[in-house]
């Protein structure tokens, strides 16, 4: 749609009453920016947020085919062992380029396969066994509204291909559905003989692909894999969307995702009704079981209503993976059958992982620590038959071994794995007769009643915990385990392994995550509360101290979230949360402290609410006016046809403002007009600085580039940039102006009422050229100086 065809656009929509509802919707979309990046690891460009290998929530990130793996020795340059989630900037540096900044497509955080960077350190080399086999699933994707037949898959790619006599580069995506068996959907192979083969100049382009999903298919998983790789090169993507035509039946959109997992017992699921419901009533058949038949049959109907959310607290087992689904009803039909949807529900229990070992008596190739550092285990937690793997001590009875956790824990259960030598059967080391013993200071000692005799270990290779001992909720630091007796007459006592497992009683997940860095000021604080929670005491301040003593009490909540006010751009905030039940035997559990850095800048605009929603005035011209059309000057704002923003050309995020300016003719100067209804105080939250993003295109003729800043009361000042070629600059360049640059001229920043951006001179107009520039990220925050 044309930008010139919007007051007739709007005519016709009200004469025939608006325009009609998008039949296309998106059904998952992903960019990489939520992630959080850290520190380089072996990569030589140093950078504090550059790098993360943690993809999206419910990702896959399956690195299992990757040479000399889980071996930091052997498995190649650590960022680069699976695919991995990079600033693009970063990665194209520290690479040495070698044409990866032609993905220009790709924006901020991108998914990188690069098997030509990973190949830089030390790793098996024996084609074709050991190839570069990197693979990157989607969390599962509701198709429940979706048409079929009617799915598609659009994603900006940048592919550089190698193939030689050691490694073949391939790349594929493949879709399951439901569970069921991978369908391939793309295929690129790097043999130029091939009929797949995909050619370097592919280092920038965007894909579309149809996905054929099938009537009745409830969701789907997209699988990304760059295999039979070595010294190659790389794939990597980024801005994934994917989109269905809109079925106008069924119910879509669960909550919890379809999928999920570690889904709280105390959950309401909720969804998007289906389009067809209208005012019939009831609106909704809710089905829910842990029998998946049940569901797909329909017998599981537990409950008929109008709301779209049902709250299942008390109808949750721990540990269970439930299926659910909604019927909705309709005009025509009765019933429209909902797609069936699955979550897992939270263990009861989790493993203590950080603890220590100690023994009253050990040989030195059998210590202590041996019972808690897996040593001995498979993956099915069956444990081998050598001494060395397990606690042995050299004789002499009684003996104790003892743990202590790195905080107090409210102990659910603990599982040993007995003494499992080949020698067991006949010479009894395993223990017999155990008291044990818990504390919450190492000093003083409450004896764990009704402990059974351990059972012994079975002297296989196939040997599994056999023995449960019921802490029943008890609160501890430390246990004791006091051997009096065991099943031989040698005096020598061995356990092969123990684990303590813990009710979650502490708050935990801290959002933000702990030591994240770029936070909102804007930010709440959530977490997940923890199990036996009423209430939730709430500690936060600037002061670390403060919050570990518990004197930054700032609210006592029963919401699991906090929102703090003023926070300042910049500073590092502490915060903790005490989950308080009065009526439990410990009656307070207190939290950890966490840390987050509240972010260096906030937007003052950042271009990414603009649409190309015409009716709704939601496009970037409607916020910034420009001489277009009344010629009050010689600029224009956004592009002639939508897309109006940029979308390839940008700072940060997914669009940018191209303001295009001609300055031939009167009045000589090309200016746009950001107007707030109310005024901004642009030094809230400790801002002491304004920060703009600009960038120019080749064929720009050279003007002066202005800021203006203009308060409620009329003062203002326009601010040129001190390089006469600024709009000439062909690379983002930032622009910086202290507050008091404003201020000293009398303008108030607390009530900035409007701004300008400009080319050319307003108080010395004279003829010049045109040209386009880009603006991204107007922001305010702190110089930090």
């Amino acid at each position: 749609m044309k930008r010139t065809l919007f007051f007739l656009m709007a005519l016709v929509g009200a004469l025939v009453g608006g325009a009609q509802a998008q039949t296309t919707y998106v059904l998952m979309s992903e960019d990489f920016e939520g992630l959080t990046l850290g520190p380089n690891v072996d990569e030589g460009v140093a950078g504090d947020a550059v790098w993360t290998d943690v993809p999206p929530a419910g990702w896959f990130n399956d690195a299992s085919g990757v040479p000399g793996i889980e071996d930091p020795a052997t498995d190649g340059v650590t960022e680069w062992a699976g695919w991995g989630f990079a600033n693009k900037t970063w990665w194209a540096t520290t690479a040495g380029d070698q044409r990866r900044t032609e993905f220009t497509l790709g924006v901020g955080t991108v998914a990188i396969a690069d098997c030509d960077e990973w190949d830089d350190a030390g790793h098996p080399k024996d084609y074709p066994a050991n190839t570069y086999d990197v693979w990157l699933s989607t969390a599962p994707i509701d198709l429940s509204s979706a048409v079929p037949g009617t799915v598609q898959l659009k994603f900006d790619s940048s592919w550089r291909p190698e193939y030689d006599d050691d490694y073949h580069q391939t790349a594929s995506i493949t879709v399951s559905f439901d569970g069921g068996e991978k369908i391939e959907v793309l295929r690129w192979e790097s043999n130029s003989a091939s009929p797949n083969f995909h050619d370097d100049d592919s280092t920038n382009e965007t894909i579309v692909l149809d996905i054929p999903n099938p009537a009745g298919a409830g969701s789907m998983v997209l699988t990304f894999g760059l295999f039979d790789a070595g010294n190659d090169w790389w794939w990597a993507i980024d801005n994934i969307v994917v989109t269905g035509i809109w079925s106008g039946v069924r119910a879509s959109n669960p909550s919890p995702d379809n999928g999920a997992e570690a889904v709280t017992v105390k959950t309401t699921l909720s969804w998007t009704p289906g389009e067809f419901v209208g005012g019939l009533s009831p609106k909704h058949r809710v089905l829910l079981s842990n029998d998946l038949a049940a569901v797909s049959d329909g017998t599981a109907v537990i409950s008929t209503q109008d709301a779209n959310s049902y709250d299942a607290t008390g109808q949750l087992d721990y540990g269970t993976t439930y299926y659910w689904r909604v019927d909705e009803a309709n005009n025509t039909t009765g019933w429209d059958e909902g797609s069936v949807w699955s979550f897992t529900t939270e263990a009861y229990s989790y493993p203590i992982t950080n603890l220590t070992a100690e023994a009253s008596i050990e040989q030195p190739t059998s210590p202590a620590i041996r019972t808690i550092d897996g040593s001995g285990l498979n993956e099915f937690d069956e444990h081998d038959v050598q001494l060395k793997d397990m606690w042995v001590t050299p004789g002499g009875l009684p003996v104790w071994i003892q743990y202590a956790f790195d905080r107090e824990y409210m102990l659910d259960k603990m599982l040993v794995w007995n003494a499992n030598s080949e020698l067991e059967p006949f010479m009894g080391f395993g223990a017999k007769t155990v008291v044990v013993e818990y504390s919450t200071d190492g000093q003083n000692w409450t004896v764990l009643e009704n402990v059974p005799a351990f059972a012994q270990g079975t002297g296989q290779a196939t040997y599994t915990a056999n023995n449960i001992i019921d802490f029943g909720g008890v609160t501890a630091k430390y246990v004791k385990l006091t051997v009096n007796t065991t099943y031989g007459a040698t005096g020598m006592a061995s356990l092969s392994e123990v684990r303590f497992f813990y009710i979650p009683v502490q708050a935990g997940e801290p959002k933000p995550a702990d030591e994240a860095t770029g936070v909102s000021v804007d930010a709440t604080l959530t977490w997940r509360a923890g199990r036996e929670a009423v209430s939730h005491k709430v500690y936060f301040s600037a002061d670390e101290q403060a919050v570990a003593d518990g004197t930054a009490l700032v609210d006592t909540t029963d919401e699991v979230g906090y929102t703090p006010d003023g926070l300042v751009f910049g500073d590092v905030y502490y915060w903790k949360v005490n989950e308080v039940n009065e009526a439990a035997a410990t009656t307070e559990w207190a939290g950890d402290v966490w840390s987050f850095t509240a972010q260096q800048f906030g937007p003052i605009d950042d271009f990414e609410s603009y649409t190309d929603n015409l009716d709704a005035e939601e496009t970037v011209w409607h916020a910034w006016i420009d001489g277009y059309g009344d010629q009050s000057s010689g600029s224009q704002v956004g592009y002639t046809d939508s897309p109006f923003c940029e979308k390839n050309t940008v700072h940060g995020g997914k669009q940018a403002m191209p303001f295009q300016y001609n300055n031939a003719n009167l009045p000589y100067y090309s200016e746009a007009v950001r107007t707030w209804t109310a005024a901004q105080d642009w030094t809230a939250n400790g801002a002491d600085t304004f920060k703009m993003f600009f960038y120019g295109a080749a064929a720009n003729v050279a003007g002066p580039l202005y800021i203006g800043v203009e308060d409620s009361a009329g003062k203002k000042l326009l601010v040129t940039n001190s390089d006469a070629n600024a709009v000439l600059a062909t690379s983002w360049q930032e622009w910086t102006i202290p507050f008091s640059t404003f201020t000293d001229a009398g303008v108030n920043v607390t009530k900035v009422k409007k701004m300008y951006i400009g080319v050319g001179s307003r108080t010395s107009p004279t003829a010049g050229g045109a040209g386009l520039v880009f603006i991204d990220d107007i922001s305010r925050g702190t110089s930090g100086q």
